[in-house]
C-alpha cells in the first residue's frame, strides 16, 4: 500500500478551473457574466500594446454602464498600428485609423472614453438602449456636448442625437429609460422624473414618472428595487411591505397608479396603451427623426 504521507512534500497543483488566455487560469467560476468578464480583461491586459485600447462591450463594463445584447465571451480591443500578437485568440479587435480615439485610464486600464463608449454602443443599437446609455453615461459624469460630438457623423448617427438631446441623467435604471423612450416614440406626455412627494405625516417617496396635471405615478417593478432597498436583517417581503405602504398614502394624495414589469418595456404598444387609459389620448409631437422610431438596428452608412 502506497504510504499516504510520501508525498506530502510536494507542492499541490493549483485547480484550473476556467481557461482565460494561454497559460492562465481561473480557479473558481464569477458569479455572473460580468464578473467574469472582468476576469477575462484582467488576463488580457498583460499581452496589450502600447497602441490599444478596451473598447464597446468590454469598456461598457469597466464604465459602468448597462448592457445590451453584449458579447463578453471575448474581450473588445481598439488598437493603432501593427498586429495584435496574442490578443488573436481571446479578444474582438477593430483596428482604428492612425489618429488614436478618445480614450482614458480607468483604475489603470487603457480604455476608451466614456463618452466614446456610449457613442459606440448608441450606433449599434435601436433608440431605447440608446437613450439608457445616454442616460447612463450623463448619469455617471460625462458632458452632453462631448457625447453630441461623438456621435457625429456615421452609422447610426441620427437616432444617436435624438437619444442624447432627450437624455436625462435622473432616470436611476436602464428600463426607467426603455419606458421613456416608448413614451418619446408614443407621443405620450413627457412625465417628471423622481420627484419627490410629501404628505401631511412628511416625505412619502420619489416615484419613477409623476403626471402631475393627470394625477397619475409611473413605476417600473424590477427586480432591483426589492434587493437594492433591504435594510440590514430584512427580507424580500419588508420591503414590499414598505412599498404597499408608501402607494396607499400616494394613492390618499389623490395619485393613480400604473405599473410596468420587464415584459412591459419591450412591448412597443403596452405602456404607452397602459398610460394613455389613465390619462386619456393627448398626442404630442417630439420631432423626432424617423430613425428613432425604428425598431431594428441600425444599417452601416455607405
Amino acid at each position: 500500500m502506497t504510504n499516504p504521507t510520501l508525498f506530502d512534500d510536494i507542492p499541490e497543483q493549483p485547480r484550473r478551473v476556467l481557461k482565460l488566455r494561454h497559460g492562465v487560469f481561473l480557479d473558481f467560476i464569477p458569479e455572473t457574466e460580468v464578473d467574469l468578464h472582468r476576469e477575462r480583461i484582467t488576463a488580457a491586459l498583460p499581452v496589450m500594446g502600447p497602441t490599444s485600447w478596451f473598447a464597446r462591450d468590454s469598456a461598457a463594463v469597466l464604465h459602468g454602464l448597462p448592457l445590451f445584447r453584449a458579447d463578453l465571451d471575448l474581450v473588445h480591443v481598439l488598437h493603432t498600428g501593427g498586429g495584435h500578437g496574442q490578443l488573436r485568440d481571446i479578444a474582438h479587435t477593430y483596428k482604428t485609423p492612425k489618429v488614436p480615439p478618445n480614450t482614458t485610464l480607468v483604475d489603470g486600464i487603457p480604455v476608451t472614453t466614456l463618452a466614446r463608449t456610449t457613442a459606440d454602443l448608441m450606433r449599434r443599437n435601436y433608440f431605447g438602449p440608446a437613450l439608457a446609455l445616454a442616460d447612463a453615461a450623463l448619469r455617471l459624469g460625462a458632458p452632453r456636448g462631448e457625447l453630441l460630438r461623438e456621435v457625429t457623423g456615421g452609422r447610426g448617427c441620427r437616432h444617436s442625437t435624438e437619444a442624447v438631446r432627450w437624455a436625462d441623467p435622473r432616470s436611476e435604471s436602464p428600463y426607467e429609460s426603455l419606458v421613456r423612450a416608448q413614451i418619446l416614440q408614443g407621443g405620450v406626455p413627457m412625465p417628471e422624473l423622481q420627484v419627490a412627494l410629501y404628505d401631511e405625516d412628511g416625505f412619502v417617496g420619489r416615484p419613477d414618472f409623476l403626471w402631475r396635471r393627470y394625477g397619475v405615478v409611473g413605476e417600473f417593478d424590477g427586480e432591483t428595487k426589492y434587493t437594492t432597498f433591504l435594510k440590514p436583517g430584512e427580507a424580500r417581503e419588508d420591503v414590499m411591505a414598505r412599498q404597499e405602504i408608501r402607494q396607499a398614502r400616494m394613492q390618499r394624495m389623490g395619485l393613480r397608479f400604473v405599473r410596468w414589469g420587464k415584459d412591459a418595456v419591450h412591448d412597443p404598444c403596452e405602456v404607452t396603451a397602459s398610460i394613455r387609459a389613465l390619462i386619456g389620448d393627448v398626442v404630442v409631437d417630439y420631432e423626432m427623426c424617423p430613425e428613432a422610431h425604428d425598431y431594428r438596428r441600425p444599417r452601416h452608412r455607405r
